[in-house]
Formats: C-alpha cells, structure tokens, sequence
C-alpha cells in the first residue's frame, strides 16, 4: 500500500531537485526509502540525484535496486546503463539495455531513448579500446627503441620482420611493414578516424533509427577529405584489408561487437567503391546493416572469406551448423530484438534493400 508519509519526502526531494539542490534532494529521498523500502521510484529518483552530482557508483546501486524491486520499471535500466557507462562498465551497460528493451514498454520515446544509449555505449567502448590499442602500440615502439632515435627506415624494417616472423602473430592480411610509421600505415589511420568520426556524426531527426544515415554521414566525411583516394582501388584495399583484419582481430579476442562493426565498415567501402567506378549499379546497404547486426555464423563466414590467413577456420566450425539471421527494420517487431532466421525474411517489394520477417511488418513500418 502507499505510504503518505514516504510519499511526501519524495515530493521534497523532487522540489529540492527542480532547485538543483541535489543533496537535499538525497536527504528526502533517503527518508523516503527508510519509511517504504519496496518503492522503486525513490530508489530511481536517488539514483537520479547521485548520477547530476557525478556519484556514479551510488548511481548504478540504486538503479539496480529499482530494478531488482519492479523489473518492468523502465527507467531503472536507464539510470542503470547510464551510471555503467560512465563507469566503463561497457559489456554490463549493454546487458542492461538490452533487458531493458525487452521489459515490453510501448513508449517508442522511450525505447529510441535506450537505442541511442546503446549507441554512446558501443562508441564509448570502440574509443577506449582505440585508446588501449594506441597505448599498446606507443609500449611495443618503445621496445623497439623506434621513438629513441632518428627515423631509420631499414633499422624499423628489420625490428617489425623480426617482430612478426612468427607465425603466431599474424595480421589477418595487413602488411607489416604497414604497421609503424609507413605511408599506407598513416593515410589508413586518418581515413578510420574520418570514417568513424562521420559515422558518428548523425543527429536523430526521426523516429526511426537507421543505421544507413550513419554510412552515409561516413562516406560523405571521407569523400570530402579523399576524394582522389576513392577513386584508388589501391588505397581503398588497403581500408578495406585493414577494417577487415581489425575486425578478426576483435572476433578472436571475444570482442564480437567490434568485429560487426570493422565487418559493416569494410563491406560498405568495398561496396560503394564499386558503385562510385561504375562497377556496380546500386549499392547493398542492406548487407551493410545486417553485419552491423550480424550474428556470428554471418560474421565468421564473412571474416574468413576476406582474410588470406587460416586464423578462422576454428572459430567457422564452432558456428556453420547455427542458422544465419537477419534483422527486420520494423523496429516494433516482436521477434527477440527484431531477429529473424534469414531464410524467412522477405525484401521490401518497393526499394528491394529493407528486410522484413512479413508483410505485416512492412506495412506497420510504413505506416508509423
């Protein structure tokens, strides 16, 4: 039953919040729970007030009270991710919003709110593993004492040889000598940097997320900065064999969100190089979101068919015998976060590029 009592501390706290009194806000709060303690709005409502006041930790316990008190609460796996997030807890604020997207909530406010969550949290952790990644390569420099004397072409040659002669350090593809220092090894990391920087850059003007917008906004930061090199096949099969080899590299190392993304990134540069030189007609964007969304049969297969190397050839019979799935764009479609087997998913009979499990659900993604 409700309790009066704790039901007017919380009216204090929201008023002392408005005020962005926050730690009076606390204090209400607080007494709220010690008066009713089965009441996940004031645990929601606390975790609010520490989250302003950048207490992450006290954050994410109080949100996860609130979910554990009503798990069809959907703002407690909000709060939850969000103060996850902040804590570089980037595996457990997707497990999070993605129970919180199967809570069953109609408010499609609410679920693009939580879509775009899971947007800042896939590049949150892609930033901080290029972070790592450029820490690691700064160490492995250093050991080779390549920042410790002057620019010696043959001197870094014979130490990046030496360095990758073994077999088991293999680069999926990439040319070692690509690696430190090299020309191609440069113009890659400033096209991935535009790229991604592009892809990131898409301001959600509609109800509807598409990831197309974001390959688009990709190639059009990319284009501006390289036009001559987008009509390279030479330099674009060095972005597409370096976005690849990242990508096997993520998917070995268990890191299967990174591999989808390096996979749709390559795909889509491949795949509009042929359209922009006339090769191809139209581009697959389609193909490009469902590696974004791959599962791992579709990913592996892929990875391991543009790879010159063997390093898949394990993982590929872990997964040949699990169906390949594909997603359907209605993003009100009842399937487990809209993942259907691909066989049973059918092309828009307009535009031939969306997906949907039935027609049913082109029409409801039409007409919303």
């Amino acid at each position: 039953m409700p309790n009066p009592e704790a039901d007017e501390k919380k009216v204090l706290g929201n008023a002392a919040y408005a005020f962005k009194d926050y730690d009076e806000a606390i204090n209400q709060y607080t007494a709220a729970i010690a008066l009713d303690s089965k009441n996940c709005v004031y645990f929601s409502n606390r975790s609010a007030a520490y989250a302003v006041k950048g207490d992450w930790n006290a954050a994410a316990n109080d949100a996860q009270e609130c979910v554990n008190i009503n798990p069809s609460f959907f703002k407690g796996y909000y709060r939850l991710a969000r103060a996850q997030l902040e804590q570089k807890e980037f595996e457990a604020a997707l497990a999070t919003i993605n129970s919180g997207l199967d809570v069953g909530t109609n408010d499609r406010e609410q679920k693009k709110l939580m879509r775009k969550l899971k947007a800042e949290v896939k590049e949150a952790k892609d930033e901080e593993y290029r972070k790592t990644a450029a820490a690691q390569m700064q160490d492995l420099m250093e050991s080779l004492g390549l920042l410790k004397r002057k620019h010696d072409p043959q001197g870094e040659r014979k130490a990046i040889e030496e360095l990758f002669k073994d077999d088991k350090c293999c680069m999926h593809g990439i040319n070692p000598m690509h690696v430190l220092g090299h020309p191609e090894g440069r113009f890659y990391e400033v096209f991935k940097k535009t790229f991604i920087g592009g892809f990131n850059n898409v301001t959600y003007q509609t109800m509807q997320y598409r990831l197309g917008e974001h390959f688009l906004s990709a190639l059009e930061a990319t284009e501006a900065k390289f036009p001559e090199e987008w009509k390279d096949e030479s330099k674009i099969g060095v972005v597409v064999t370096n976005f690849v080899a990242e990508g096997t590299m993520h998917l070995l190392h268990g890191k299967i969100d990174e591999a989808r993304i390096y996979a749709s990134y390559a795909f889509f540069i491949q795949d509009f190089f042929s359209v922009l030189n006339k090769t191809k007609a139209m581009p697959s964007s389609a193909r490009a979101e469902e590696l974004y969304n791959a599962d791992e049969h579709t990913l592996v297969s892929f990875l391991r068919k543009h790879i010159p190397c063997s390093c898949l050839e394990e993982k590929y019979k872990e997964v040949k015998s699990t169906a390949k799935m594909s997603r359907c764009y209605n993003e009100q479609c009842s399937h487990p976060n809209a993942m259907v087997e691909r066989s049973k998913v059918k092309p828009c009979a307009g535009c031939r590029q969306a997906y949907y499990c039935s027609r049913e659900c082109q029409k409801a993604d039409v007409m919303a």
